[in-house]
């Protein structure tokens, strides 16, 4: 049974949750971007796992470039700067990290059904047996020249909820598997060849897609967003604006019993503090709803920290006014994509960034 969905219009964005319309979009232009995030949390919310993939990667120096050189001068040919995202942590310490920027020739989408390929990476949907899902395949370079090599299925609980509305729109964001089974291992491989760590993981993920012309992000000074899966529902969340700034509204889904619903919340944050490279985060943030419905999410690890975004395992506990508290160790993340501006942050966040099959330096 599909729920609806309502789009956010200040925003621009169109929000669903459709299996159909999880493939590439093609945005044209020097901003245009696609993503496809993958992330799960073990059973005993000790692991963290994220992984994106990208068609041009919005936190790219080359890409920022690109976009603010583009204003007047259209004879300019658009490059893409495709890019793949991944961090394990445990215990709240990053155990392996990694981001890969590859050539706009090592990126292709799937034409005959849906999924992508980013040189020796790629995600496939696949139907089996036992279920349905995405293979998450994922071979790139860490730090001192080892690699990661890892090998995951998302099978879908909940997935294929609300179909997009008709027409375009300038953003999307696709939630197509807000809960799946996660499972599969991880293995960071020494520059001999020898498999210097095993990972064995088990636990429960979420998978969406964001496709932008470019305001998602250009005109965004912060997203804040994350997701907690409990034991009869999952919870998404999105914030858009300046974080400290709680005058702002923002956005709750609640996926059970497959319906997704959306809900306006007043959103709350207190205690905000620096992480290590400076970017404000909360150490505590709830959204409320006028029907009483609660959030409340308190960032307590980091998984990654980054100089334009930070990742947190965060405690979450959702009130559904029913008289049952629900409570789990979910994800938080930060955006903030103005700090790309400072071009010495864009110096050294290059740093994080492995490009022409070299390693990345930190």
């Amino acid at each position: 049974m599909a729920g609806s969905l309502v789009a956010q219009p200040v925003q621009k964005v169109n929000v669903y949750s459709s299996l159909k319309d999880d493939r590439w979009h093609n945005r044209v232009g020097p901003a245009g971007f696609e993503s496809w995030h993958f992330d799960a949390v073990s059973d005993d919310g000790r692991e963290a796992l994220v992984i994106t993939f990208y068609d041009n990667y919005p936190m790219s120096p080359r890409f920022y470039e690109q976009t603010n050189r583009w204003v007047g001068e259209p004879e300019i040919p658009v490059t893409r700067f495709p890019a793949i995202s991944f961090v394990y942590s445990l215990d709240g310490r990053t155990i392996l990290s990694a981001v890969n920027e590859l050539h706009s020739g090592e990126f292709a989408a799937d034409g005959d059904g849906i999924g992508c390929r980013l040189g020796a990476s790629s995600f496939r949907y696949k139907h089996e047996d036992y279920g349905a899902g995405f293979l998450v395949t994922v071979d790139i370079g860490t730090v001192r020249g080892r690699r990661i090599h890892a090998e995951l299925e998302w099978l879908f609980i909940e997935s294929d909820l609300a179909p997009p509305a008709t027409g375009t729109s300038a953003a999307i964001w696709n939630m197509v598997a807000p809960r799946s089974d996660v499972s599969g291992r991880i293995s960071l491989i020494g520059v001999r060849g020898k498999t210097r760590k095993l990972i064995h993981f088990r636990g429960s993920g979420y998978h969406d897609n964001i496709s932008s012309d470019n305001e998602r992000y250009r005109d965004l000074s912060c997203r804040m967003w994350g997701r907690g899966h409990f034991v009869d529902s999952t919870v998404v969340f999105d914030h858009h604006g300046v974080i400290k700034n709680d005058s702002k509204v923002g956005k709750m889904f609640i996926i059970r019993d497959g319906e997704i619903r959306d809900r306006t919340a007043a959103f709350e944050v207190s205690q905000m503090k620096r992480d290590r490279w400076g970017l404000a985060v909360p150490r505590w943030l709830s959204l409320v709803t006028a029907e009483n419905v609660r959030l409340n999410i308190r960032p307590m690890n980091c998984i990654r920290s980054g100089f334009s975004d930070v990742k947190m395992l965060s405690e979450i506990s959702l009130d559904l006014n029913d008289g049952k508290l629900r409570k789990t160790i979910g994800i938080t993340e930060c955006f903030d994509p103005g700090r790309l501006k400072n071009r010495l942050f864009r110096m050294i966040s290059d740093l994080e960034i492995g490009r022409d099959g070299r390693s990345p330096l930190v």
